[in-house]
């Protein structure tokens, strides 16, 4: 009883923690961009994009937080985040990270450096984290899907939340532009 309660506690605070430090910048960016389709929660790159971010903060405030407690805290707080049925992420969770599409990868590699930002790149680090321990090459980083480049997607001298979040919301298709 006593371990399922410690684990839970540490679920919380890593939910918490991903919750406060991620919410309020969807949130401001839903403002400025008018809104953010449901259907952009579900996109590869924003999924790793957001999982990787809440990962990363969720490790560095909870980092007793067990990989199997992860996926509770990971669905608990995109859902809070995002507004949609924390249920959705999971079986995109594990599809895309078995199958490692580009974008995915792309997402988790911008989720590092704005976490870097975001957190401290020390920080980042002790949790075994680095701007992607998978170097994308060149070629990789240039990926064209349904028209919008990845390159465009963030600026990785600065891993600015604009260049990595706002900038893809705002290319997508259904996205209304204020």
């Amino acid at each position: 009883m006593l371990r399922w309660a410690v684990t839970m506690a540490e679920v919380r605070r890593g939910r918490r923690a991903a919750v406060a430090t991620i919410g309020p910048l969807v949130e401001r960016s839903r403002i400025s961009l008018n809104g953010i389709p449901d259907i952009a929660w579900r996109d590869p790159y924003l999924v790793g994009f957001m999982l990787t971010l809440i990962t990363i903060v969720a490790r560095i405030e909870s980092r007793n937080l067990r990989d199997h407690d992860l996926g509770v805290v990971q669905s608990q707080a995109w859902g809070a985040i995002t507004g949609m049925d924390a249920d959705l992420i999971g079986e995109d969770a594990l599809t895309l990270s078995t199958s490692h599409p580009r974008e995915f990868q792309y997402g988790c590699y911008s989720a590092t450096l704005v976490a870097s930002r975001l957190c401290g790149s020390a920080a980042v680090a002790s949790i075994g984290y680095e701007p992607w321990q998978e170097a994308m090459s060149a070629d990789e980083r240039a990926f064209t899907g349904d028209e919008r480049s990845m390159t465009s997607i963030s600026n990785p001298v600065t891993g600015n939340w604009t260049d990595t979040f706002d900038a893809f919301i705002a290319a997508l298709p259904s996205a209304k532009l204020p």
